[in-house]
């Protein structure tokens, strides 16, 4: 590949890069973090230096300055199509965006909101269902749950039921225990409090259910490109 598509492809995501930490300037430094990891794997070395360089990159009209500076350790990027390299950076910067916002509720006590988000995220039930979910619904972290749409229980890709994780199992004990039920509202109180929370006007709740369809199908996720490692 001539280096001159290397750096389109690279350019393209920078613009993709500056719209998404647009959403929320404050997880900027993690967000860029991850990216470093992202972009330049077993290069821990030059990490705290490659992520000043990128975020000057980002300010900059082509973003230029991190391409020519690590250029040679950007080789991988030959077998990436853009829009693979693009949908793996919004996966990453969802995921990021929807922890934040969860924990923000946490935060503020209010357990049902943070659950409702947590559910449609870690199980893609419909946003129209999540409120319906009854103790007797809670099978460990299993969610046994009919679909209001066609009265099929849930299940994922592979057949088995959806699963919360242990912190939704947690936040739905506390609740049981304190109001004998786990949702007192319906999805519009829960839908309109993650909307004004969430920061971008292009937000639709539907996307949890699409991200975690293809997550389940191994789409969204699924390029084989360097794995992102935490910090």
């Amino acid at each position: 590949m001539r280096n001159s598509t290397m750096e389109y492809k690279v350019n393209q995501a920078y613009e993709e890069l500056k719209r998404l930490i647009q959403w929320n300037p404050d997880s900027e430094e993690k967000f860029l973090q991850k990216m470093v990891c992202f972009l330049l794997p077993g290069q821990r070395k030059c990490w705290p230096e490659a992520i000043d360089v990128l975020r000057q990159s980002l300010k900059t009209e082509y973003g230029m300055i991190f391409v020519e500076k690590y250029r040679n350790k950007l080789e991988w990027l030959d077998s990436v199509s853009l829009l693979e390299l693009e949908r793996k950076i919004g996966a990453i910067y969802f995921f990021d965006h929807y922890k934040m916002i969860a924990d923000e509720f946490l935060y503020k006590k209010d357990f049902e909101t943070a659950l409702f988000l947590r559910i449609a995220m870690e199980t893609g039930i419909r946003s129209i269902d999540i409120p319906y979910i009854e103790w007797s619904c809670i099978h460990g972290r299993n969610v046994v749950l009919p679909e209001g749409k066609t009265g099929n229980i849930y299940r994922k890709v592979n057949g088995n039921y959806p699963q919360i994780s242990r912190c939704s199992l947690r936040i739905i004990h506390l609740l049981y225990r304190k109001q004998k039920m786990i949702f007192t509202k319906s999805k519009e109180y829960y839908i309109h409090r993650i909307r004004r929370f969430w920061g971008t006007g292009e937000f639709s709740f539907h996307s949890f259910r699409y991200y975690r369809r293809k997550l389940e199908m191994g789409i969204t996720i699924g390029i084989q490109v360097p794995k992102v490692i935490p910090v």
